[in-house]
């Protein structure tokens, strides 16, 4: 039987631009991002719909998928946490 993620409130938004920022392809899927933070795909989208409604990310339909990139803007802001040593 598969092990099935639940969403984790604990994983902070800065985790899914830094997934981002760092992947090798210039666009991740749901499903994909949800596997590199350890969210169930549903909550995943949720929380990567949170973030492009402040337009950390984008998004786009391809086929049947929903493909994501970091912004600008998502990228100053993961740029400001990494040099903010309160936000460690």
């Amino acid at each position: 039987m598969v092990e099935r993620r639940g969403p984790d409130p604990n994983v902070p938004d800065k985790e899914f631009l830094y997934q981002l920022h760092m992947a090798y392809k210039p666009v991740l899927g749901t499903t994909e991002l949800a596997e590199k933070v350890g969210m169930s795909q549903q909550a995943a989208s949720k929380r990567l719909e949170t973030l492009e409604e402040y337009r950390l990310v984008e998004s786009d339909k391809v086929g049947n998928a929903r493909v994501w990139w970091l912004t600008d803007e998502g990228r100053r802001q993961l740029a400001s946490e990494e040099n903010d040593p309160s936000s460690q």
